[in-house]
């Protein structure tokens, strides 16, 4: 061994001391140690470690008799909530989310539709329309050029470009006179459905007395008037009509409507009413009726008209010419025009007497409505005016 080895060295430790110093410093730590020893101390603290032992137990078995039961319970619970989280959830992905995404797919696809719809109405249907509208309103401001010219030749005293009747027409005119009633009677309607048809004007005239019906025909409008305690009066060109309706004991004056209409007082009527009249005149004798009209009612008095509705295609094309009485077809724009110029103020303008609902198309679509509304749509319109300025100025 080397030198340096402390093991060689005889009488050392392994810490380099010697038995011969490490004696005294052991004796005095044991000395020490074994005055320092309290054996109460150590009762008491072995008490301490026993009272925590028993606590301890004692939330032992708490927690083994009450909190694990009951976190267990919770536990049932949550196992429970889960389950039925979990029915719905696979109710919502195999049964809802597919239902909802066919309804999602025809949404779709009838958004498609109405997308298709609006683009035929914006590229083919409203153009058409407008190009319609546009050459309606050349022939109407052509009709009006035309009455404007009669009425400025006719104040002027020049004379104006009426054909004269012939034999023949005056022919055609007697027996058109005498057919009157029963075209009445055919292409109108019968008498019971024309009287209920017109009891709407009740409530417009029962406090707008004396009533002058123009055009009286049957008498249905004088009728229900008068059984209302109206005071009414009509007036009718045909002979067979007007004394049929004498011999029920109605107000009828049998003449021209015109000449009769141009012998009342002004301001005499309240209500002036021509119930299909206004379609057997052409445009100047409109105009001049007009006139009329406005001189004999009150400041304020109303003018009732109904006519059939040439925007129903199946009136304007087919229907209205059955009745080979009518002159020409009255647009409602246009008959508000002739009212304006007439001094008249427009209140309303309303559609009536649609087809019957077995006559009407199946649709489907908004454009299919619009077609089927144009030729079943309404067959007359009633316009109400008022005498919009003193009577005389």
């Amino acid at each position: 061994m080397s030198a340096d080895d402390p093991h060689d060295s005889p009488g050392k430790n392994a810490v380099g001391t010697t038995p011969q110093d490490e004696k005294p410093g052991f004796r005095r730590r044991a000395a020490r140690a074994f005055f320092a020893f309290d054996p109460a101390e150590l009762h008491g603290t072995l008490d301490d470690i026993s009272r925590s032992i028993g606590a301890l137990q004692h939330e032992m078995e708490l927690l083994r008799d009450e909190r694990l039961p009951a976190v267990e319970t919770r536990l049932d619970r949550v196992e429970t909530v889960l389950g039925r989280l979990q029915e719905e959830l696979t109710v919502l992905r195999d049964e809802r989310v597919p239902a909802t995404e066919v309804r999602l797919d025809e949404v779709e696809e009838s958004l498609a539709g109405v997308v298709g719809d609006v683009a035929d109405l914006r590229d083919e249907r409203l153009p058409a329309a407008v190009e319609r509208m546009d050459v309606l309103v050349d022939r109407l401001a052509a009709g009006i050029e035309e009455v404007a010219s009669l009425t400025e030749r006719s104040l002027q005293g020049e004379p104006l470009p009426v054909p004269v009747q012939g034999d023949a027409e005056r022919r055609l005119a007697r027996e058109l006179q005498r057919l009157h009633p029963t075209l009445l009677e055919a292409f109108r309607g019968s008498e019971s459905e024309i009287a209920h048809r017109l009891d709407r004007y009740l409530p417009l005239l029962r406090d707008r007395g004396p009533v002058l019906d123009l055009g009286s025909g049957r008498g249905e409008l004088v009728d229900l008037l008068t059984r209302a305690g109206v005071e009414v009066r009509g007036v009718e060109g045909d002979p067979a009509l007007a004394a049929a309706a004498r011999r029920r004991g109605l107000d009828v004056t049998e003449g021209d409507v015109a000449r009769v209409l141009s012998g009342e007082p002004d301001g005499s009527w309240g209500a002036v009413t021509a119930v299909h009249f206004l379609e057997h005149l052409d445009p100047g004798a409109i105009l001049g009726l007009l006139a009329e009209v406005r001189r004999v009612l009150r400041s304020g008095g109303l003018f009732v008209a109904e006519c059939p509705n040439p925007h129903n295609i199946r009136v304007g094309a087919s229907l209205f010419w059955t009745d080979p009485t009518h002159v020409r077809p009255l647009l409602p724009e246009t008959l508000t025009v002739l009212l304006k110029v007439s001094g008249f103020e427009v209140l309303s303008t309303e559609y009536l007497h649609p087809f019957d609902d077995n006559e009407r198309l199946e649709t489907g679509s908004g454009s299919g409505e619009r077609l089927d509304e144009l030729i079943n749509g309404p067959r007359d319109f009633v316009m109400v005016a008022a005498s919009g300025k003193e009577n005389g100025s």
